[in-house]
């Protein structure tokens, strides 16, 4: 039986989807939980320079089962490029495998994608593509400040274009920057033009290893209806 395959996918590179994928694994802590990261760019040590290795540092007990880093990568390339242009050619079945592997042997699959959801993988596939050929449901990362209503709702088309399972969007303000009075605004605009939820905003952590409960309760909203979170 295959588990709960959940895609974190982005407007953008760096909008919060490695710290996204990290609050809901905590959140999954005494589920039988796995997060993924197929594709990984920009990197030379998956043991320590890779998302993987940051979710590794941050969760208590490191990840699930004894995993290594690395083993949460199939394909590293040193390069901080579109995975088509990062190195040698990346094998689109091979990640999908990789991925299918996974979720037939945990209940719920944690998949973070790289960079934005049309970011290409080959010459033919993008990540929204890994997103369908896996059958996962989609949470979208977006900054909360200026220029987000663009490109939060072009991200959001794109899925509605090709049918996909979307779970609605969470926004990020790692400086807590933008100003409480323009989240709302953005948030509303985002909701009112897509018809999807978008389930709040987080603000700067200073500890990510002890993340506020503000922090989680967001994640928890966005999936609460489609898996179920036990408590510890």
């Amino acid at each position: 039986m295959t588990g709960t395959i959940l895609f974190i996918t982005g407007t953008d590179t760096d909008v919060g989807k490695t710290v996204l994928s990290l609050l809901l694994m905590r959140l999954l802590a005494v589920t039988d939980a796995i997060y993924l990261k197929p594709v990984q760019t920009g990197c030379l040590d998956a043991e320590h320079d890779s998302d993987a290795a940051f979710v590794h540092r941050h969760l208590p007990g490191g990840l699930p089962r004894g995993m290594a880093p690395a083993d949460c990568i199939h394909s590293l390339r040193p390069l901080p490029k579109a995975p088509l242009f990062a190195g040698e050619p990346v094998d689109f079945d091979a990640l999908r495998r990789f991925i299918a592997a996974h979720a037939q042997r945990h209940e719920v699959t944690v998949v973070e994608g790289a960079g934005g959801l049309l970011v290409p993988i080959t010459a033919q596939k993008t990540m929204l593509d890994l997103a369908l050929e896996t059958g996962a449901s989609v949470l979208v990362a977006g900054r909360a400040g200026l220029g987000t209503i663009n490109h939060t709702l072009l991200t959001l088309e794109a899925l509605r274009a090709r049918k996909a399972r979307c779970l609605g969007v969470v926004l990020t303000d790692p400086t807590d920057a933008t100003p409480k009075l323009d989240r709302a605004e953005n948030s509303a605009a985002i909701e009112n033009f897509s018809g999807l939820p978008v389930h709040g905003v987080i603000g700067r952590i200073t500890d990510l290893s002890s993340p506020p409960q503000s922090a989680l309760s967001v994640v928890g909203t966005a999936f609460s209806d489609h898996i179920l979170i036990r408590k510890t």
